[in-house]
């Protein structure tokens, strides 16, 4: 897979997942929906989950270990088992699914979460919710981080719960972290996970490494509320062309 990437889309991959995790060291998420968008420009979705999910998973053991007096596992512990048992039809669904349309797909709920990111109020929390809000969070984000690895859904659900900003990042990551092993495990038993997205992953390593030093450095130095609103327009910008370019393209390709 890695060989059948030209040189200048191997730095535009690398420059895309330094920026991913840049913002992900920051905010505690929006590594996979940056990385689903952009990299869907240069390889099929089929690549782009399980390669996230490689180099993600040691990012947010990091998070959880360097968070860790944060996390409640009362609230994360619930959503983690949901979030499971929702990849389980998210990962046939990958395995499935046309390409073309996974893209469409994306495109649609890249702009979907993004504006409902956009919505949330900074500091709006609200301790508890319901628990039928918890289940319909959980499952329907299990089938997105199946298909996608895109887990907006529990980052939008914790901003909105979580105590504070170390909880919300830290109880985010809990959630991904344990997701992250299921589904590592579901992608190798259906054929998912090749040799060749393991030696593209460990391609791309040294870009989340470079990316989360980066953020954690200037984390401090950053305003939150500005950095969202970029990544906001970013993925607005980028789920709309998606979806055009996909969708559209290919209904009217002969």
């Amino acid at each position: 897979m890695l060989h059948e990437i030209v040189t200048w889309e191997y730095a535009f991959l690398f420059i895309t997942v330094v920026f991913a995790y840049y913002v992900k060291a920051i905010t505690g998420f929006g590594n996979t929906l940056i990385m689903g968008s952009l990299f869907s420009f240069v390889v099929p979705n089929t690549v782009t989950t399980p390669v996230d999910l490689l180099i993600g998973s040691p990012a947010n053991g990091y998070m959880v270990w360097r968070e860790r007096r944060s996390i409640s596992f009362k609230g994360a512990a619930p959503l983690a088992l949901l979030t499971v048992a929702g990849a389980i039809p998210g990962v046939f669904f990958l395995k499935m699914g046309a390409d073309w349309l996974l893209k469409a797909l994306l495109g649609l709920i890249i702009i979907g979460l993004a504006i409902q990111i956009a919505a949330q109020r900074n500091g709006s929390r609200q301790k508890k919710s319901h628990p039928a809000v918890l289940a319909v969070v959980g499952l329907i984000s299990g089938v997105l981080t199946g298909v996608f690895g895109i887990g907006a859904l529990v980052a939008v659900y914790f901003n909105k719960t979580a105590e504070n900003k170390s909880q919300c990042r830290s109880n985010m990551c809990f959630v991904f972290m344990i997701e992250g092993i299921f589904r590592f495990i579901l992608y190798l038993a259906t054929g998912i996970l090749t040799k060749n997205i393991m030696i593209m992953a460990a391609a791309l390593l040294p870009a989340v490494v470079i990316g989360m030093a980066l953020g954690t450095k200037t984390d401090k130095y950053i305003d939150e509320t500005k950095m969202r609103y970029i990544v906001i327009a970013l993925l607005i910008v980028s789920g709309a062309t998606l979806f055009v370019r996909n969708m559209f393209f290919h209904l009217s390709a002969p």
